[in-house]
């Protein structure tokens, strides 16, 4: 039995090959969109869970309440691990960290000479006891030891091969040897091990014994409780029995035995490790932390795909159900039953599934090896060895066949034989069509509501590009600096003022919008406040205001003659904190500030967006630091051809002051539009799974039309006849179409608002929902709706009408 069911099907699929090849290619695109969707959800939520003591594992965090703000930080201050290590001893292990990221790794070579290398990630700094709590697989070295001296450090495979050549095994050729950092730092390597995981939140690949940093981080102060660096993590395992309340317990006392009178608020926190991916809003390295939200997103769009190429195989099913009533008919009058009728409908659904699903496991496996540049990591099917997706996908198999197969193969098997026989099958099934027409617009809601996302996350990011940001952003080119002598800076403003077009040159700490900020807090004494307010410090020379084109609003620039760094600018914001309104009236006041001391005003400048357009403007104040020089930038006015000679000319300046440094730059308008690259990535996948939404659909509506076509074969013979013209026979199918669309229109657009206008909220600065861009939603689909249905219509229109009444 069951054999000639499957050989029946085979025939009756080979018979219809368009109907399968259509079935197979529209599943086939739903279900490899849902398995990369699923695949990355199932990969966002695995992070950290293959470690050992993953139940136990935690991250000390901070919430700051300053009178203007409250900052929630991962970064902890320095000595906070060795106090809580002393305090509590028997609550678990406390762990420092301290992630660098890119950075230049130096290597001698054969003839003793150093050789430079630009290393982007992975490089930290890490207490002996971090392997106590992070699972690495070592090839050499002991993990007990292996950081207990001094510039000690742990280096991954991945880097010994790429370094030392090591691709024999042969790590132990590596012990002993030495590199640099930056060419400050000099260190030897203690032992290898594994590369971290991809769902890795620490990415360490290179693991230096922590105190080494002082020797290339200008701000690391080892006893300071006032003093925190957002890369300076401090990780934490429990012990056996110990619950997360028990530590929360004691963090009280923490804050306030060593926090300094005087200070703002700092209320200590735990993060366990299972949350810490999830939570965004604590910073992270790399900044690979997503909003739960993010997972939902996903899978949503991913059962909407399957469900549109679905309800495709439902339409195109019940458009053949004239083609194939006779056979029902006839196989009823030799005997066969509904069930058996039923179970063969469905087998047939099976296997155009099971093609369907084939096909896109190797699409699927093809887009997540190519996806790193919108997703940041590959990934591969590896279905063997991921359980949970290996279920999915055969509740995707099933899902599927129980939810395409079910409602024709019912239809299909309900028909009464007698009827079918006389040639009224197609007056049988026409009861159906509201079905059918409701999953049409089902589809198209799905269709529209994603267009609809795809149209305001394009205008947003035009919006970042457009927006004004308060400061010049065009034709500067910014360069890091590695080191920060006065005769060297010389030297380079010097040369590079020579070419052509470059109108200004200065140094900083960095831009005006980098996440290379200072954070410290200012205080005016005629206020009184309880608490410092926070603000941005931006280190400047006295070029910093022209080059950027950052509007003085009173005062002066910072003189270049500041010897004793007394001077600052402050924001239009940080004059509101002072209580002041006039900008005049602040020059010449004095602050305090957390940065250097007491200052006197001498300038106020309009406020600019010193972060991303996510969040609103932070009060600033700017300062001269000399010491606290990291990036150079000039403003160039000049050709794009002439830009490559300036870049060869700056590099020529940068190389003889610094020959042991790998030169670099970027440009500034990229760097900003950097910070936007998640909105970017969002982008991408809406225009992606859109366009996949709209081609699944417009098989819908060919499916709708095709059954439409079929029904109305006689009566569009008898209008020809009668003398009916192309035109008005296309008309009466698109009447059809624009009616449907309409519908899911009307339903789509409230849903797309809703969605959209929640995703905006997450933005300080943000477009307005306008009626243009649901006009061109409804116009888009109409368009591509318009055109599938005069495909398949045109073909019914232009039939012989001989052909469809000769039986009558």
């Amino acid at each position: 039995m069951l054999k000639n069911y499957f050989i029946t099907a085979l025939r009756n699929l080979s018979r219809n090959r368009s109907f399968t090849i259509i079935n197979v290619f529209g599943l086939a695109l739903g279900i490899s969109a849902a398995l990369v969707l699923f695949k990355i959800v199932l990969f966002e939520k695995s992070f950290d869970t293959y470690l050992t003591h993953y139940d136990r594992l935690y991250r000390f965090t901070k919430k700051v309440v300053s009178p203007n703000s409250v900052e929630l930080e991962g970064g902890m201050q320095n000595p906070f691990a060795e106090a809580f290590k002393n305090d509590y001893p028997d609550l678990g292990i406390p762990v420092r960290t301290f992630y660098i990221g890119e950075n230049q790794l130096s290597v001698q070579n054969v003839t003793g000479d150093w050789s430079h290398f630009e290393q982007r990630d992975g490089i930290a700094f890490v207490d002996a006891d971090f392997f106590k709590l992070f699972d690495y697989e070592w090839r050499v070295g002991d993990s007990e030891t292996a950081l207990s001296k001094p510039n000690s450090a742990v280096i991954s495979e991945s880097l010994a091969e790429k370094y030392f050549g090591v691709t024999d095994g042969g790590y132990d050729r590596v012990l002993g040897k030495e590199m640099k950092l930056n060419n400050e730092l000099t260190f030897f390597i203690s032992g290898v091990v594994s590369d971290p995981p991809k769902n890795a939140s620490l990415p360490f690949k290179l693991m230096i014994e922590y105190e080494s940093v002082e020797a290339i981080f200008d701000f690391y102060q080892p006893d300071s409780w006032t003093s925190t660096s957002s890369n300076a993590h401090v990780y934490f395992l429990a012990n056996e029995n110990v619950t997360g309340d028990q530590i929360r317990s004691v963090l009280p006392e923490m804050a306030e035995k060593y926090m300094p009178e005087g200070e703002n608020e700092t209320i200590f926190q735990l993060q366990a490790l299972a949350d810490m991916h999830f939570q965004p809003e604590y910073n992270t390295y790399g900044n690979i932390a997503k909003s739960k939200d993010f997972l939902t997103g996903p899978i949503a769009i991913g059962i909407f795909l399957i469900l549109t190429a679905c309800i495709n195989f439902v339409n195109l099913s019940t458009a053949l159900a004239v083609k194939r009533s006779k056979e029902v008919g006839i196989r009823k009058v030799l005997g066969g039953v509904r069930n058996q009728l039923v179970l063969q409908f469905l087998g047939e659904t099976f296997l155009i599934t099971i093609l369907a699903m084939l096909f896109s496991m190797g699409v699927a496996e093809l887009v997540m090896t190519n996806m790193e540049d919108l997703a940041r990591y590959n990934l591969s099917l590896d279905l063997l060895n991921d359980t949970p997706l290996l279920m999915v996908s055969v509740a995707i198999v099933v899902g599927v066949t129980l939810m395409a197969g079910l409602y024709p193969s019912f239809i299909l098997s309900g028909l009464k034989p007698v009827a079918v026989l006389r040639s009224k099958g197609q007056s049988s099934l026409a009861g159906n069509a509201n079905t059918r027409r409701g999953l049409v617009v089902v589809q198209f809601l799905i269709s529209q509501v994603l267009v609809i996302c795809t149209l305001v996350v394009i205008s947003q990011m035009k919006f970042f590009e457009k927006k004004d940001l308060g400061f010049r952003k065009s034709s500067i080119v910014t360069f890091p600096l590695p080191s920060n002598e006065a005769e060297k800076l010389d030297l380079i403003e010097n040369e590079l003022m020579t070419f052509p077009g470059v109108e200004k040159v200065s140094f900083s700490f960095a831009s005006p919008l980098s996440d290379n900020n200072i954070g410290s807090t200012f205080g005016y004494a005629p206020l009184e406040t309880t608490g410092e307010f926070d603000a941005a410090f931006k280190v400047i020379d006295e070029n910093y205001l022209e080059l950027y084109d950052i509007e003085l609003l009173a005062g002066t620039d910072i003189s270049e003659y500041d010897t004793a760094l007394a001077e600052a600018l402050i924001s239009e914001q940080a004059l509101k904190l002072m209580g002041l309104e006039n900008p005049q009236d602040a020059i010449g006041e004095t602050i305090r500030s957390g940065f250097g001391g007491s200052k006197r005003v001498v300038g106020v400048f309009k406020d600019f967006h010193n972060k991303n357009l996510r969040n609103k403007v932070d009060p600033i104040i700017m300062v001269k630091y000399p010491g606290y020089y990291y990036e150079g930038a000039l403003r160039f006015e000049g050709s794009d051809n002439e830009m490559s000679g300036l870049i060869a000319k700056l590099e020529s300046a940068w190389t003889a002051q610094f020959p042991d440094i790998i030169f670099d730059y970027s440009l500034l308008s990229d760097q900003i539009m950097q910070n936007y690259e998640d909105e970017a990535n969002v982008l991408r996948l809406f225009q992606i799974f859109s366009g996949l939404a709209i081609f699944i659909g417009c098989l819908g509506l060919y499916g709708l039309v095709s059954f439409m076509a079929n029904q109305k074969t006689k009566e569009i013979g008898i209008r020809k006849v009668l003398g009916a013209s192309v035109g008005q026979i296309l008309n009466m199918f698109s009447k059809e179409m624009l009616i449907l669309i309409g519908i899911a229109f009307i339903l789509a657009a409230p849903i797309g608002f809703y969605l959209m206008n929640d995703w905006l909220s997450g933005f300080e600065y943000r477009i307005e929902l306008s009626l243009w861009v649901f006009a061109v939603a409804i116009g888009f689909t109409l368009l591509i709706g318009a055109v599938t249905t005069a495909l398949r219509s045109f073909k019914a229109a232009t039939s012989n009408p001989v052909d469809s009444l000769r039986s009558e």
